[in-house]
């Protein structure tokens, strides 16, 4: 058992930890929304230099051909496009898009349990008939689970989740994401958090961003910055994977309008976007705010092949935009320092169950006085 002195006082260093988190988090809204405001003030010129590249660079004779009602008519679009975007580039907007995303992945997590329960009952209740004899010593497998699937599965499926409700349940219960799903925090309890607490992984990874139900309805229908740094920093990954779906769907708007306008004759899906931006297609080089994918076409001209449209990035605008790199370097000093007060606020939490389990047994293990006749 450990020394009782490293007890003392463990719930007092929670809240100042908890207190100085507090006192960080007006400072990370200022830096949000700094970044946020510079961002609306440079994305029309971005977007303007995309499109005159594609218009004047790739393009020219398409673009010359264009009536000037037609020409002028495509910047105007162009234009209320990059209006509209820039009027949703705020802290409050990316939190709701933010809480959108989270309850999407929800669904989808939600849809693949289900699918994967589905072909697992289907395989071991497959084997209708008589099973053909083996040859001696063979070893037969079978594909149901042991005690038809109860606890095995759902340990398989996510560590100490619930059963997922009927799918038409869920679909009822969309327009009220909103109100929280309570839930009792010592059913989702597991033996290896512990583990994982000193493990020294980023407890931000962005497969947990809005990865739970308790996560969405908390984290940001709250209406506050979270008091939990581990729960600060999915925060703060949320809100970058709003920004990057915002800035998405304007690249794709602006990527129609071009077509529209006759300056384009391919336009590449959102999935092909959002595989791009994912990392899973490799690309060729570009200007900023572009991009150039090379296109599968079978014959001698293959090679040259390619696309190049429109396709924002936070990167590709902080690189052409000095106010936006320094406005991104302070979020990532203020990231690690949330990243630190999360490390400290395991190891106390760790220490102080430890501390509780320890006096549980002592008293569980104290005999029973005798009373004095």
């Amino acid at each position: 058992m450990s020394d009782p002195s490293d007890s003392i006082d463990l719930p007092g260093q929670l809240q100042a930890l908890t207190r100085r988190l507090g006192q960080s988090n007006p400072e990370l809204y200022r830096h949000v929304a700094l970044y946020l405001q510079v961002l609306r003030q440079v994305l029309p010129q971005q977007v303007r230099q995309a499109c005159f590249h594609l218009a004047t660079q790739v393009h020219p004779r398409r673009y010359s051909e264009l009536p000037v009602e037609r020409r002028q008519l495509l910047h105007r679009q162009i234009q209320e496009l990059v209006g509209r975007c820039c009027s949703l580039l705020t802290v409050e907007q990316l939190v709701i898009l933010a809480a959108q995303i989270s309850r999407e992945r929800q669904r989808r997590d939600r849809h693949e349990r289900e699918l994967l329960l589905e072909e697992l009952t289907w395989e071991g209740d497959s084997g209708g008939g008589e099973p053909e004899p083996l040859p001696p010593g063979s070893v037969q497998i079978a594909f149901a689970p042991p005690l038809a699937g109860g606890s095995f599965l759902w340990g398989a499926l996510g560590r100490g989740e619930a059963p997922p409700p009927d799918s038409d349940q869920g679909q009822k219960e969309d327009p009220h994401d909103g109100q929280p799903q309570h839930r009792d925090a010592a059913q989702t309890d597991d033996p290896d958090d512990d583990a994982e607490e000193d493990s020294g992984e980023d407890p931000s990874d962005e497969a947990k961003v809005g990865s739970g139900p308790e996560l969405a309805d908390t984290l940001w229908q709250a209406g506050r910055l979270p008091d939990d740094p581990e729960r600060v920093l999915r925060w703060m990954d949320g809100m970058e994977l709003a920004l990057g779906r915002r800035l998405r769907n304007l690249s794709h708007a602006v990527n129609v309008e071009l077509l529209r306008g006759g300056v384009s004759r391919s336009l590449l899906p959102v999935s092909l976007l959002d595989a791009v931006l994912a990392g899973q297609l490799e690309t060729m080089a570009a200007p900023a705010n572009l991009m150039r994918l090379p296109l599968p076409f079978p014959g001698a001209r293959a090679s040259q092949a390619q696309t190049l449209a429109v396709l924002l990035r936070p990167t590709d605008l902080e690189l052409e935009e000095p106010r936006l790199r320094t406005c991104r370097r302070r979020l990532q000093q203020h990231r690690q320092e949330v990243r630190r007060m999360a490390q400290q606020f395991r190891r106390l939490q760790r220490r102080l169950r430890i501390h509780q389990a320890e006096q549980l047994w002592l008293q569980d293990i104290r005999p029973p006085s005798i009373p004095n006749d």
